[in-house]
């Protein structure tokens, strides 16, 4: 079965992706050794799920079957908007909408449409959800490279960039990974407060945004000595990259309870109130708790 590339691209952007790249649903061993290795220095710090369904990871016909392709797409979350209050940061991408439910629904749309075309197309979409090698399937489809701040950079929008794909049963004209790599500027080794990022790889024991979302206990010292006043992840090692500073911006992303977020309402709201209030957005992953106390670990620090 083979559905063209072009009727594919189309439609991704026809429904709202910035940017599209196909390719087979081959995996390089060399992932999985990169991953076990990374794993081997224990970098992935409390994430245990990292561990898992490695073998999954090297043949997505275990994750789909019959897989063939993967579709994969860009979806940029790009804005100079910020909440009103100064005092503390949010991580750009949790600024708007969260980003499983925003791509899941357009991949879904996408699968869908594909089906009119192909009533024999099947497959899955996955968003940041499955043991998936995002980066290297984008890459591959020729979307981005690898900086060195691990993240995929596009030459068309930058490092702030969603990524989302959909494992599907059948072939297409497949793309080429670009010959573009990172310029090699350090800028994002330099910048990153608690040097969690290096050459060799992250740490994520030391990373702002895993000790502020995914660590369950408090922040550690030596962590909360140079955070600043982040709350809810850390651009840092992005904000810096040249190769996002000419890309295009996106207005309209933040959502007016993240617009007027103050963390000190949180003292006086239950759980349940928080998950009502945020509950379409990517504070549940860290929860009120936790969220609440980093803010106190922010004014304490600050004192």
């Amino acid at each position: 079965m083979f559905v063209d590339s072009q009727t594919v691209k189309e439609i991704a952007l026809r429904v709202g992706f910035d940017d599209c790249g196909i390719s087979d649903a081959s995996v390089d061993d060399g992932n999985v050794s990169a991953l076990e290795s990374w794993l081997a220095k224990s970098y992935n710090a409390g994430m245990s799920y990292m561990e898992r369904n490695i073998d999954v990871r090297s043949d997505l016909r275990m994750l789909v079957d019959g897989a063939k392709s993967v579709i994969s797409v860009l979806y940029s979350y790009n804005t100079d908007e910020q909440p009103d209050s100064t005092d503390f940061r949010i991580a750009k991408y949790a600024l708007g909408r969260d980003y499983h439910y925003v791509l899941k629904e357009k991949l879904n749309q996408m699968l869908t449409e594909i089906k009119k075309v192909c009533p024999q197309a099947d497959g899955r979409a996955f968003v940041d959800s499955a043991p998936l090698f995002e980066r290297y399937f984008a890459h591959k489809s020729g979307l981005g490279f690898i900086g060195r701040n691990r993240c995929l950079i596009s030459p068309k929008l930058g490092s702030f960039v969603f990524i989302g794909e959909l494992v599907v049963n059948f072939e297409s004209d497949y793309d080429q990974p670009l010959n573009q790599t990172c310029i090699g500027c350090n800028a994002c080794i330099k910048a990153c407060p608690t040097k969690a990022l290096t050459f060799d790889g992250i740490n994520a024991t030391k990373c702002i945004s895993y000790q502020t979302i995914e660590k369950k206990d408090g922040i550690d010292e030596e962590v909360r000595s140079v955070m600043g006043n982040r709350i809810y992840g850390c651009d840092a090692c992005q904000d810096c990259c040249p190769h996002n500073f000419s890309v295009p911006k996106k207005s309209g992303i933040i959502l007016p309870e993240i617009k007027a977020f103050s963390p000190e309402e949180l003292e006086n709201m239950s759980n349940h109130q928080f998950q009502k209030k945020f509950a379409d957005t990517a504070l549940l992953r860290a929860g009120r708790k936790k969220i609440a106390g980093n803010r106190h670990d922010v004014k304490t620090q600050n004192l």
